[in-house]
């Protein structure tokens, strides 16, 4: 009898360990698992560019990043001609190379008359305004998808692309209120087929 209990708690003993291991081993690939989910899932979600523009492509890329992480992370966005952002903000920016793109992130020349926010002054030092500063330049992308979704000055940009209408071309001709040179739309319009010949 005291042979059979002593063999009973070895038997226990054991199934115990074999339970502990295994408990612990398979909690381990749990988490190994749901790490590799979330490391996937993470590479997945759109990031914002680091904006060093060597080339024309990596500028037109990183704009084009800049979108896709407005879109995935922006809830109320109204999605604009890519093709058209994209020219305006090589024309705008010198393809990444002015100096309101490099010092203050603003691909778009956008202006703010709140003199109290970061801003930076042109050569001729107006008094009233200045070329608004941002923090990434991710987020002047996005202020310039907001001022062409909401600006009352874009109104007939918006009819025009509300009625179906995607055409760069087309719906570049509805910003003069944006153009402060006579040859603006052409100048868009050269960019946007150099971007179709040249770059993918």
């Amino acid at each position: 009898m005291a042979q059979f209990v002593h063999n009973l708690k070895i038997v226990i003993k054991t199934i115990i360990v074999i339970s502990v291991i295994g408990f612990i081993s398979g909690t381990f690939y749990l988490y190994k698992d749901q790490g590799e989910k979330m490391a996937a899932n993470a590479e997945s979600v759109p990031t914002k560019p680091d904006f060093d523009h060597s080339t024309h492509q990596q500028f037109i890329d990183n704009i084009r990043e800049c979108v896709n992480y407005i879109y995935d992370t922006t809830t109320d966005i109204t999605p604009v001609n890519l093709e058209l952002l994209v020219a305006q903000a090589a024309l705008e920016s010198a393809w990444g190379t002015s100096r309101f793109a490099v010092e203050g992130n603003n691909y778009f020349g956008i202006r703010t008359y709140d003199l109290r926010e970061p801003h930076m002054l042109p050569s001729n030092k107006p008094k009233k305004w200045g070329v608004k500063v941002y923090k990434h330049g991710c987020d002047s992308v996005q202020h310039y998808m907001d001022i062409l979704n909401n600006g009352s000055a874009f109104e007939k940009y918006r009819e025009l692309k509300y009625s179906g209408e995607n055409n760069p071309f087309k719906l570049v001709e509805t910003l003069d209120a944006y153009a402060t040179d006579v040859h603006y739309f052409s100048k868009v319009k050269s960019i946007i087929k150099k971007i179709r010949k040249e770059y993918s």
